[in-house]
C-alpha cells in the first residue's frame, strides 16, 4: 500500500516510523554509562602505581604484594590448577623503585610484566633505572622461577655496585646516588642449590641491568637441575658489571636465545658470558670491556653458538675448560656441546690501537684457547690474535672466511696442531693471502705441502702432497710424500715421480 504513496509522504511514514522505534529504546543516562565503564576494570591488571610511590625509598613488600596480586593470587609450585594470567603495569617512577631484598616472581603463568617505557643510553652515560638495590652485599634483585608463558618488557635495574658507582661519580662529577654494594646479581632464573621450578616459554625484550657483579644468571643447580628452556632475549643490555654479564648453570638449559646482546665489564671483570652447562646461542652481540681478567665466553661445559659478533674484549673472545663433564647418570645435562662462532670480528677498540701505536707487545696474542672433547666451527671470522687448540680438542673446522687481522698473530698453534693436526680446512687457500696462516690439514692423507714434514707427530699412512711440483728439481719432482714408519715426525718416502709428458698434436 506505500508502494501507491505520493513520494513525499513515503519520506514522512519512514521518518516517523524510525523515531517511533527510537522512542520505544530504554535510555542510559550518559553519567551512568561512564560509571559503568570505569566499575568493570578488569581484575586481570594491577597497576604498581596503587601499591608502590617509586620515590627512591625501600619499597620492597609493596612491589612483592603488586607480583603476588597477580593471578592466582594462591598456588602450590608447579600444580595449581588454574593460571589465567595477568598484567603488571609499572609507571616510570619519579625517582626509582627501591628494594632490599629479591623480588620473587614465582608460578606467573601466562602474564605480562610490562613497565612503561624502556630504559636506555649513550656508552658509559648514567640512566634512570626503574629498580635500584638498597638490600646488602651479594643480594639477588628478581627471582623467576615456575613461569610458563611469561612475557617481560622494559624491565630496568641497577646494582649499585661501587667498583663502577665510584667511577662514575668522579669521572662525571655526579653527586652520590646512595648506598652501594658488591656482588649483586640482577636476575636469577631457575632455582638456586634446588631441584626445581620449571621454566619454560618465557621472552625478555629491552631489558637493562647496570653495575650489578653478575646480570643474568640462567639456573644455579647445575647437577640435573630442572628444565629451562624456550627462553627468548632481546634487545638486552648488561653494562659495568663486575664480575660476569651472563652465566649459564642449569642441567637441563637448552633453546635459550640472546638477539642483540650488549655486555661491557668494568676493570676486572672475569668474563662476558660464562657457561658452565647448557646451551646458548648469541646472534648479533657486542661487548667490550678493558683491564679484564679472563675472555669474553668462557665455556666449562656445555656449549655456545655466536652468530655475528663485534667484540672489543681485551682478552680472548672465546677459552674454554678441558675438564668439561661428560653426560653421566649424575651431570645428566652437562652434556658437551660443539661450539660454533660465525662472523665474529674480535678487534678491541681505541685502547689497543693506542698500545700498538706505543709498540707494546700484542694485547691480545690469541683470540681464542681451545681445548675441549667437541668440535670447534670457525666460520667466516677476523681474529686479532691466533687460535690455539690444546691436546684434547677434536677437529676443529674452519672455512676459507677466517682470517687473521694482525700481522704478528701466531695463527693456528697449541699441541693439537703441532702433534695432532686438528684442523679440517673448507676453501682453497689463495697464495697472495698472507694473513691465511699455515698449517691447514683437510685430510691427513691429503695434507697440502711442499716437503715431508720435520716435525708433528704422524701415523703409518699420513701424506703430503706437493702443491708446487717441479720436474726440474729433483726435490719437487714428485706427486708427495707417504709416512711409512710413524713417529715424530716419523719416517718419509717419495711416491709418483713427476717428469713431463709430451702430448701428441
Amino acid at each position: 500500500m506505500l508502494s501507491r504513496l505520493p513520494c513525499g509522504i513515503l519520506v514522512v511514514a519512514i521518518l516517523l516510523s524510525c523515531v517511533a522505534v527510537r522512542s520505544a529504546e530504554p535510555t542510559i543516562p550518559e553519567e551512568m554509562g561512564k560509571a559503568k565503564i570505569l566499575d568493570t576494570a578488569s581484575p586481570y591488571v594491577i597497576n604498581l602505581a596503587d601499591y608502590a610511590k617509586g620515590d627512591g625509598s625501600d619499597e620492597t613488600e609493596a612491589i612483592q604484594r603488586a607480583i603476588d596480586a597477580l593471578p592466582p593470587t594462591t598456588y602450590k609450585e608447579d600444580v595449581t590448577a588454574s593460571h589465567p594470567g595477568g598484567i603488571l603495569y609499572i609507571p616510570r617512577p619519579p625517582v626509582c623503585y627501591g628494594i632490599s631484598k629479591t623480588i620473587r616472581v614465582v608460578e606467573r603463568w601466562n602474564c605480562v610484566i610490562r613497565c612503561e617505557t624502556p630504559v636506555s643510553g649513550t656508552r658509559n652515560l648514567p640512566v634512570n633505572h626503574y629498580f635500584r638495590w638498597l638490600g646488602p652485599d651479594n643480594g639477588t634483585m628478581f627471582e623467576f622461577r615456575s613461569c610458563h608463558s611469561l612475557r617481560v618488557e622494559n624491565l630496568s635495574m641497577t646494582g649499585m655496585d661501587d667498583v663502577d658507582i665510584a667511577r662514575m661519580v668522579s669521572q662525571y662529577k655526579l653527586p652520590p646516588i646512595g648506598k652501594t654494594s658488591r656482588g649483586v646479581t640482577g636476575i636469577r632464573i631457575g632455582p638456586e642449590n634446588k631441584a626445581r621450578g620449571f621454566f619454560k616459554f618465557t621472552s625478555f625484550s629491552h631489558l637493562n641491568i647496570a653495575n650489578v657483579a653478575t646480570g643474568i644468571k640462567l639456573g644455579d643447580f647445575a647437577d640435573n637441575g630442572p628444565d629451562i628452556l624456550g627462553l627468548s632475549f632481546r634487545d638486552v643490555t648488561v653494562t659495568q658489571f663486575s664480575d660476569c654479564g651472563i652465566v649459564a648453570k642449569s642441567g637441563n638449559l637448552c633453546d635459550i636465545t640472546f638477539e642483540n646482546l650488549w655486555l661491557r665489564g668494568v676493570k676486572g671483570a672475569r668474563h662476558g658470558i660464562l657457561v658452565e652447562s647448557g646451551e646458548l646461542m648469541v646472534i648479533n652481540m657486542s661487548d667490550g670491556g678493558e683491564d679484564v681478567r679472563g675472555a669474553a665466553i668462557q665455556v666449562n661445559g656445555g656449549g655456545i653458538q655466536v652468530i655475528k659478533a663485534w667484540s672489543e674484549w681485551e682478552g680472548p673472545f672465546l677459552a674454554t675448560s678441558s675438564q668439561a663433564p661428560e653426560w653421566t647418570d649424575s651431570t645428566h645435562g652437562s652434556v658437551n656441546y660443539p661450539t660454533i662462532l660465525q662472523g665474529v670480528r674480535h678487534y678491541a677498540g681505541s685502547w689497543m690501537v693506542a698500545k700498538v701505536r706505543q709498540q707494546l707487545e700484542n694485547p691480545i696474542p690469541l683470540s681464542v684457547i681451545y681445548d675441549r672433547p667437541v668440535p670447534l666451527h670457525l666460520i667466516a671470522c677476523s681474529l686479532w690474535g691466533g687460535v690455539s687448540l690444546g691436546a684434547k680438542s677434536m677437529a676443529s673446522i674452519v672455512d676459507q672466511g677466517t682470517v687473521f687481522i694482525d700481522k704478528t698473530s701466531l695463527g693456528f698453534t697449541g699441541e693439537g696442531i703441532t702433534r695432532y693436526g686438528r684442523i679440517i680446512h673448507y676453501g682453497t687457500r689463495h697464495p697472495q693471502n698472507a694473513r691465511i696462516l699455515e698449517p691447514y690439514v683437510v685430510d691427513r692423507r691429503n695434507t697440502p705441502g711442499t716437503a715431508p714434514p720435520s716435525s708433528g707427530v704422524w701415523a703409518k699412512g699420513d701424506a703430503i702432497l706437493n702443491i708446487d711440483p717441479d720436474p726440474g728439481t729433483p726435490a719437487k719432482a714428485w706427486r708427495g710424500w707417504i709416512c711409512i714408519e710413524a713417529g715424530e715426525p716419523g719416517r718419509w718416502a717419495p711416491f709418483g715421480a713427476v717428469a713431463p709428458v709430451e702430448i701428441p698434436q
